[in-house]
């Protein structure tokens, strides 16, 4: 009889002596709970998604009014991960886990930084901002400011945006079904994936950890890609690019890009500094546009951008098109005279047409490594600029 989908792991030592390794049966969700939380290197997370890399634990068993969540993990930048152990049984129990997590995700949005420290706090008995502590226990020399810290945690809050990880012991069977059903919470701004762990020991070696990412998210692309609400990926004729259509999403290439991305956007963030001190560092990102958000609202944005097959790279002003966006461009349009001033010549300025405010850089080939510090350059220099001229007028929205 089949009794797994594994060949027996043999263990093979420098004098070719062998140590068959044998399953472990008698595994429960406790032990895989306190596995993941003593050795979070286990995860595959960069097979899943880089940017929720390196995961830090926090707490196991965290209380919120939807039940305990059993394992609570962040990064340094602030990206939060949700994680669910369960013993894969039958139809009825996968889909009742899946439904559990995503009521995590779904409560935790609704939380403050506030609401998260006291939580932490209580199920660790611990004052001050214990969170932000832990962080800087483990991996101080990426951390940065509190204040930064707290406020990408508060904005991963506010958009639901985590990592969402279901990890247990044979969990092959049923995985097409579980993507299916995720598939109806695209409206969720989060990542999801499920990792078994078998465990196998052998005499006189200790356990053996094998962990395999089952379903990820990048196979439902419309669940990984997190844009404010309303907003083309890219600008103007950007948005027509073939590249992205033209090239699988799982092709070496695409993955190639992807970290370059990844590399060169927190490259940028660290260097990155602006005039106005209220104003945030963003978020890293992943992909081709980087968010700037210089009012109080996520529905105004400035975004540096790449356009690989327009050979150029960007930056340039928008709002949401709703009753929220428009309010602002109206407020904004007493200021477009003082505005088009201070931005200067080199900014491309479509006001009165689309409300478009945007400038430019020609690249012949935007990946390539000689160019990049001149990138860096522009995009530090116009996002400052872009701060300084639209953040104080945003401000007086609230003052009127």
């Amino acid at each position: 009889m089949k009794k797994t989908a594994y060949g027996k792991p043999l263990l093979i030592n420098a004098q070719n002596s062998v140590t068959q390794l044998q399953r472990i049966e008698a595994v429960n969700e406790l032990m895989i709970q306190d596995l993941i939380f003593d050795y979070p290197d286990c995860l595959p997370i960069s097979e899943i998604d880089e940017s929720f890399n390196p995961v830090i634990p926090v707490c196991k068993e965290l209380n919120t009014p939807v039940g305990p969540l059993d394992v609570l993990m962040i990064t340094p930048s602030g990206e939060i991960t949700i994680i669910e152990t369960k013993l894969w049984r039958n139809p009825e129990a996968r889909r009742k886990v899946v439904a559990q997590i995503l009521d995590y995700a779904k409560e935790l949005a609704t939380w403050s930084y506030e609401d998260l420290q006291r939580e932490i706090n209580r199920k660790l008995k611990r004052k001050g901002n214990t969170l932000y502590k832990i962080v800087q226990e483990n991996h101080s020399d990426l951390l940065p400011s509190e204040s930064d810290f707290v406020d990408s945690v508060s904005r991963n809050l506010s958009r639901g945006k985590f990592l969402l990880l279901i990890v247990g012991d044979g969990m092959r069977e049923g995985a097409i079904g579980i993507s299916e059903f995720l598939s109806g919470a695209s409206h969720l701004h989060f990542a999801f994936a499920m990792v078994e762990l078998s465990l196998y020991q052998g005499d006189g070696i200790g356990t053996l950890i094998l962990p395999k990412t089952i379903v990820k998210t990048v196979e439902l692309p419309k669940l990984v890609v997190e844009i404010p609400e309303g907003l083309r990926i890219s600008y103007e004729d950007d948005a027509n690019d073939s590249d992205q259509k033209e090239t699988p999403a799982s092709s070496p290439e695409k993955e190639r890009e992807r970290q370059f991305y990844i590399k060169f956007w927190n490259e940028l963030i660290r260097e990155l500094t602006f005039d106005d001190p209220g104003q945030p560092l963003p978020k890293p990102a992943t992909s081709t546009n980087l968010y700037v958000y210089p009012g109080r609202t996520k529905r105004v944005w400035i975004s540096a951008y790449f356009s690989k097959s327009s050979k150029r790279v960007g930056v340039y002003f928008r709002t949401q098109n709703d009753q929220e966006g428009n309010e602002v461009l109206a407020f904004l349009d007493q200021y477009k005279d003082e505005m088009r001033e201070e931005f200067g010549e080199k900014v491309i300025w479509n006001w009165d047409e689309s409300n478009d405010i945007y400038v430019r850089l020609s690249c012949e080939n935007v990946f390539a490594p000689e160019n990049r510090e001149e990138i860096k350059e522009f995009f530090k220099y116009w996002l400052n600029e872009f701060v300084n001229v639209l953040r104080p007028r945003l401000k007086k929205i609230h003052q009127s």
